[in-house]
């Protein structure tokens, strides 16, 4: 589950003299739970936009973001409208859809009208004008708390059981089923359905079905049985297919990765090593669906080639 918790985004509406904006970014890259304390000085009147970022290209993205966008896939940004009111906005840095919770915590001094439902899913790459901000008095300073929440995925999104996941490794490479669904580590929401496929290190990973490159994370190198310690730093590739249900492959060698986000990816396509990093016992390739349920993902049921995830063995 990917989530990042906005905590208090402050909109401070001073009078018109006050130009600069003081901006101050706190963010932890904890996946269940990233703060961000973000103060914003805007002036109340006037056509000047304050603190909209630089448009940013698909093409950076791709080269820059890989990493951040699993941490941090929201951006965040206000404008000053021409009649003096100050739109928040946020948008969708990943390639898949986003499902996010904004309300309002507070407002002091400002009239706020709220321009999205309190939950509502926001397409790739797309921005949307969450809120706008009125003065309730352009001499006095106001100020206005937002609260959002967002995880990757559309909750209309239904995995298609018809489908049979292509074998993820080259033909005829044999795999150990170290674990299967309901496994002693496959016990939360996200891990029930998953499987391990014990392989030794650097074997070529194939894509089981094929998608759209999210994101992934390469800059890891250890592994150990230490949850809190290892549980985010497993090197992964997560990819979004046709029904809207993600797959995820898991403890992936270092910088094995040759992909960028927005990349369509085939079955059968190499998208990396596989390797022994994050919360693991062995080199193995951790392998999950998932699908966006009420605010968290979720692991489902798959079948793949070659594997009973009621059993291990050899293929």
């Amino acid at each position: 589950m990917h989530i990042l918790r906005l905590l208090m985004l402050c909109l401070a509406l001073p009078a018109a003299a006050l130009a600069q904006e003081a901006t101050r970014t706190t963010v932890s890259t904890a996946e269940a739970s990233a703060h961000d304390l973000t103060s914003i000085q805007v002036p109340a009147p006037g056509p000047q936009a304050i603190g909209e970022e630089a448009p940013i290209s698909p093409q950076q993205l791709r080269r820059e973001n890989a990493r951040r966008l699993s941490r941090s896939p929201v951006a965040r940004s206000t404008e000053t409208n021409t009649d003096g009111s100050v739109s928040f906005y946020l948008r969708n840095l990943l390639y898949a859809p986003l499902t996010v919770e904004v309300e309002l915590a507070e407002a002091h001094g400002a009239v706020v009208d709220m321009l999205l439902p309190p939950r509502t899913t926001i397409a790739p790459l797309e921005r949307v004008e969450v809120a706008r901000i009125h003065a309730s008095d352009p001499l006095v300073a106001g100020s206005v708390d937002f609260v959002h929440t967002a995880v990757i995925g559309d909750p209309k999104a239904v995995h298609d059981d018809h489908v049979v996941y292509a074998w993820p490794f080259p033909a005829g490479t044999p795999a150990v089923l170290s674990q299967g669904s309901g496994g002693p580590t496959h016990h939360d929401a996200n891990s029930r359905y998953a499987i391990d496929l014990a392989v030794p290190e650097g074997t070529p990973v194939l894509a089981a079905r094929a998608g759209t490159v999210v994101f992934f994370e390469s800059r890891y190198f250890e592994s150990g049985m230490d949850r809190a310690k290892y549980l985010n730093r497993s090197n992964q590739v997560r990819i979004l297919q046709d029904d809207g249900s993600m797959a995820s492959y898991g403890h992936l060698y270092p910088d094995s990765i040759d992909l960028v986000p927005g990349q369509r990816v085939e079955v059968g396509q190499r998208i990396g090593l596989s390797g022994n990093t994050g919360f693991s016992s062995g080199p193995h390739l951790h392998f999950v669906v998932l699908v966006h349920r009420d605010m968290q993902m979720v692991s489902v049921p798959f079948r793949m080639k070659g594997v009973d995830p009621k059993q291990s063995g050899v293929r």
